[in-house]
């Protein structure tokens, strides 16, 4: 059989995470007998002219596409008419996050079969099923994993899997990568994508690898997607040795470990470290439960050569942790970043706000939690101009609570014309972007909008005092924003005291969803409190931010006035998990998608 795995665009820039997902597809055809082209869209970002010469030489049988975010959907549907209309008879799986609509890409997007989880087991038996024309309801149905229109068009969905088993975790082939000529993007040099660590006593000739320890996730946030229950942790010795091959093959130095709940399980991972200190790796990790480490484990991690470690914060709000099903309290956060801080380990704070329930009250609670880690705020950080920190607006992503919350609330219409509006409209956007934010909140928009800002505004002053020590007066601080008004205006460049300050530090931020605030923003911060007397003048500048044009700039500041003078407004919000609240329901079996593992 010709069959493709192709990838989909996941940002509008190639991301450096390599496509282990695909790699995992191929690698599992191949033990069936068959092999498979890899056509990386994501990283290659073909034009139209040569994804059409590229399927019309090939002729495949079978295409997946990989859509591993629900963003993906535009370009997932474009793909799939593009394949059909030049080969009407090539079959299209479609597996990935996206799959939580499964019936809207069968119904809409024209997609002949999903891939529900993980999708290794699954494929081998499809593509054995397809190539031996086994293919009726009743042949398909025995096909556990798998989404599927039936010969009376009624959606069906086979049920789901179980999840791999630890020791059939592929180990990523990365001769993939090689034959596909992009593994140079994916093993970097540190100085090449500097997102490994801050430390800037990092060698920048070594190259940097992502790793993936285990699979799955022992949280069920309700923002979150996920198909697949439990964690799985691959052989220790599996692990070791492929870190060991990319070290000789590749001169990989520094380990970027991408799991969702690294430390999980203790006893290996405190095993795992001491074999990476042993070959010589340095390392960090990008998914850590706060709750399971502590100061004598995250020692033990900085001695064995980690640098940089990330928990899943979200919220310094008791309601909103409850709201999220984060299973974690506000002490239990407090207490990681102390214990990451007093270990040497650098860490940054990773928010999502907007979600059902935020309030002014639920953000305060937030921003004092954040005053109240600034004595723990990661040294390497102290010295750049920005507050470092990673503030995303929820989205609503298919299978998850907050996705049936919005469509029992009618944020997303129920029926499937509405839904594929919404995937459409949020098709292409960053988390970091508000384009694709719904404002569950009952509050204005442009409230909502503000808090991001306030964030922001409240701990670059503390950070300035703290961390930045600036002293200047506040003459000399309205004096540095009148000459940097004039400078603006006149595109010229005189000197200011304020800029003699910022001069000393660093003025780069550390991650691309990090809000990076113009000099002139933050002379304003310095000189004006965030509070019930600055609020309506800042407000003006939101919205002046935020707008896309005059029309919008209007409606915001319209639609606050209305609020604020509604005396009878009332605000009703969850303040427990969205999955006691959500009634999920449908009428076909995309229910039991659409409910999660």
């Amino acid at each position: 059989m010709r069959i493709c795995i192709a990838t989909t665009p996941i940002r509008p820039h190639p991301t450096p995470f390599p496509p282990f997902g695909s790699m995992a597809i191929i690698q599992a055809i191949k033990k069936i007998g068959e092999s498979a082209y890899f056509y990386n869209i994501d990283y290659h970002r073909y034009k139209h002219e040569q994804i059409v010469e590229y399927f019309k030489g090939k002729e495949f049988d079978v295409v997946g596409i990989s859509a591993v975010v629900s963003t993906a959907y535009a370009y997932t549907k474009y793909l799939i008419k593009l394949i059909k209309d030049i080969h009407p008879g090539t079959i299209v799986i479609v597996g990935g996050n996206l799959a939580a609509s499964a019936e809207l890409l069968h119904r809409k997007a024209n997609a002949d079969y999903c891939v529900i989880g993980d999708g290794e087991i699954i494929c081998q038996n499809l593509i054995k099923a397809i190539k031996n024309n086994k293919t009726s309801d009743n042949e398909l149905n025995k096909i556990i994993g798998i989404t599927y229109l039936n010969s009376k068009n009624e959606f069906k969905f086979t049920g789901y899997d179980h999840p791999l088993p630890a020791p059939m975790i592929e180990t990523p082939d990365f001769s993939i990568l090689e034959d596909d000529k992009s593994i140079k993007h994916y093993i970097h040099k540190h100085s090449e994508i500097p997102t490994f660590s801050p430390d800037s006593k990092l060698d920048k000739e070594k190259k940097t690898a992502a790793v993936i320890v285990a699979k799955g996730c022992v949280a069920r946030c309700t923002f979150c997607h996920r198909f697949e229950k439990g964690y799985r942790v691959r052989p220790l010795e599996e692990i070791i040795n492929h870190m060991k091959m990319l070290k000789e093959k590749y001169n990989v130095h520094y380990i970027n470990i991408s799991d969702e709940n690294f430390g999980s399980y203790k006893d290996e991972t405190l095993r795992l470290v001491k074999k990476m200190k042993e070959i010589g790796l340095t390392w960090k990790a990008a998914g850590v439960r706060a709750h399971t480490v502590d100061f004598q484990t995250l020692e033990f991690w900085r001695e064995n050569g980690c640098k940089l470690i990330l928990y899943g914060i979200e919220s310094g709000s008791p309601t909103m942790l409850k709201v999220m099903e984060k299973k974690i309290t506000v002490e239990q956060n407090i207490k990681a970043l102390k214990a990451t801080y007093e270990a040497g380990i650098t860490t940054k704070v990773q928010l999502v706000i907007g979600m059902p329930g935020e309030t002014d009250k639920t953000i305060n609670e937030t921003i004092n939690f954040l005053l109240e880690t600034m004595p723990y705020y990661s040294k390497h950080f102290r010295k750049k101009i920005d507050y470092i920190a990673s503030i995303n607006y929820a989205q609503s992503l298919p299978g998850t609570p907050l996705y049936e919350y919005a469509r029992e609330k009618g944020f997303i219409g129920k029926d499937i014309d509405s839904e594929e509006k919404y995937l459409l409209d949020i098709s292409d956007k960053n988390a970091s972007n508000k384009d694709h934010f719904i404002n569950f909140t009952q509050q204005p928009l442009l409230k909502v909008l503000s808090w991001r800002h306030k964030i922001f505004w409240i701990l670059f002053r503390e950070h300035a005092k703290v961390n930045l020590k600036i002293s200047l007066s506040k003459l000399e601080i309205f004096y540095s924003f009148f000459l940097m008004l004039i400078n603006k205006f006149f595109k010229i460049r005189l000197n200011t005291p304020l800029k003699k300050v910022f001069d000393k530090y660093d003025i780069e931020s550390a991650s691309y969803n990090i809000e990076k605030s113009q000099r002139l923003a933050d002379a304003l911060r310095l000189l004006m409190p965030w509070n019930k007397f600055t609020y309506p003048f800042l407000l003006i500048i939101v919205a002046y931010r935020e707008s896309k044009n005059y029309r919008f700039f209007f409606r915001l500041i319209f639609e606050h006035l209305k609020w604020s003078f509604n005396i009878s407004k009332k605000i009703n919000l969850p303040n427990i998990t969205l999955r006691k609240i959500v009634n999920i329901s449908d009428t076909s079996e995309s229910l039991t998608i659409r409910k999660g593992r």
